[in-house]
């Protein structure tokens, strides 16, 4: 298990001083690229052998979101490797030892000269694996297609949403359906399926769907489905809602404040 000690920043939160969900997605995705670092395997050595991780799939359970100032532990577990993937759990844990957040994903490893998976060796799966780990799966990666979907507005692809493998970073897509899902909502459980990456300049089609408690959002490119999100169990989180939650770890924060010495 590694973990990574941060403390929510004012940069990371929303309007409403609570990290949404494609930044939980960032603090994930850097836990497991610091601890990559540390195991000698980092961004630079995967670049010098032609070889990336593409995440592929992500199952995210959300008790409660973090709040701006709140210092929370972010850990993250390399549980199994098989062939061309990597499976991952992550977790973020607040000052009370309470898990706020869990999540699943997988990774696949790509060559990225010939843009072909590649097999996980058993070097890299040693470094990685812990002996002890629970290797069973339990992400699910199936999102129905059925029903009818609404076109949304297209999205046009520019730099800043392109990360080191030269594509839209994974947690974008989170972003992006942020921005089209109700005001105010705030999902539970989120399910995203990758299928092919987006890439500069291009221009992405997006369709949504709700179902009562469910709500779908699908990004299309010109040559095919990039991939699909959806939020279950998600609902309008209302002001008097928030003001409780806000006004109750301001409390817990005075009286922590109160006992030191």
């Amino acid at each position: 298990m590694y973990e990574m000690k941060i403390r929510v920043r004012y940069s990371e939160v929303d309007r409403e001083g609570i990290a949404r969900l494609h930044q939980i997605l960032e603090y994930f995705q850097d836990c497991g690229t610091f601890q990559s670092e540390e195991l000698g395997l980092g961004v630079e050595e995967d670049q010098k052998n032609h070889r990336a991780w593409y995440l592929i799939a992500w199952n995210v359970k959300i008790i409660r979101h973090p709040r701006m100032s709140e210092y929370i532990d972010v850990t993250t577990q390399a549980y199994k490797m098989r062939g061309f993937y990597g499976y991952r759990r992550y977790s973020i844990i607040d000052e009370q030892g309470a898990t706020i957040v869990s999540a699943e994903a997988i990774w696949i490893l790509m060559n990225t000269q010939k843009m072909l998976p590649m097999k996980v060796t058993k070097e890299i799966a040693d470094i990685y694996v812990e002996k002890d780990a629970d290797k069973t799966v339990r992400i699910n990666r199936k999102i129905s297609d059925d029903g009818e979907w609404k076109e949304y507005e297209p999205i046009e692809v520019t730099k800043q949403y392109l990360d080191s493998n030269n594509h839209v970073n994974n947690t974008v897509y989170a972003l992006w359906t942020e921005d089209i899902l109700p005001e105010g909502a705030c999902a539970k459980e989120v399910r995203i399926d990758y299928r092919k990456a987006a890439m500069f300049k291009e221009t992405i089609q997006v369709f949504v769907q709700q179902q009562e408690d469910i709500f779908k959002v699908k990004y299309i490119k010109p040559d095919g489905d990039i991939g699909r999100n959806d939020f279950k169990n998600y609902r309008r989180l209302r002001k008097r809602e928030y003001a409780v939650i806000k006004d109750e770890y301001q409390k817990k924060k005075i009286d922590k404040n109160e006992s030191m010495p």
